[in-house]
């Protein structure tokens, strides 16, 4: 499957979710790209990662990525929370929140947006266990994201909730508290 249009833009482009294979050293890695964390794309995150698990498929993680530049709202910190409860205690640390677009700005200013991040919106994800890494723009820095993971796959407490305990995405643990969208 070819990248979509525009794939290199600086924003989101990504309509439908995607997997893409790539074999490094002799090791089979599956990429699944998907629409940006919003509400009205829930549905269809929710909906590949039920097919996943149901074909006994585990994560090895998840990779958010955050552009430097843009300063924290409400909107990460939800998401941030959402994340945090879609993995669940058990799988938490299959979670890399990265930053990324360093090139883009000085490295003061990122170095400071990247202190507020940490501090505050994204504290209690990384806290509970998830980790934080910065992608430099190099195929070297990519691929140490994807490394850093290791090989260890789990199921996340959102893929259980939905699929073993047959409950609706917008109902499971993770999206408790959060407005539901009409979709």
């Amino acid at each position: 499957m070819l990248p979509e249009a525009n794939a290199d833009a600086l924003n989101p482009c990504t309509e439908t979710v995607g997997a893409y294979t790539h074999v490094r050293e002799g090791k089979r890695f599956v990429f699944i790209d998907t629409p940006a964390f919003e509400q009205d794309r829930f549905q269809t995150i929710s909906m590949w990662l039920g097919l996943i698990y149901r074909r006994s498929v585990m994560l090895t993680g998840i990779i958010y990525t955050h552009d430097i530049t843009v300063q924290c709202a409400r909107t990460e910190e939800r998401n941030f929370r959402i994340l945090s409860k879609m993995c669940g205690e058990g799988a938490i640390d299959r979670l890399r929140l990265v930053t990324t677009m360093w090139d883009d700005t000085s490295l003061p200013e990122a170095v400071e947006m990247e202190r507020v991040l940490k501090e505050e919106y994204a504290k209690p994800l990384l806290d509970a266990g998830s980790g934080y890494k910065r992608f430099d723009n190099t195929p070297e820095s990519a691929w140490e994201i994807v490394e850093d993971l290791g090989d260890e796959k789990k199921a996340l407490k959102f893929q259980e909730e939905t699929v073993d305990n047959i409950v609706n995405w917008w109902k499971a643990s993770a999206f408790i508290g959060i407005p539901r969208v009409n979709v």
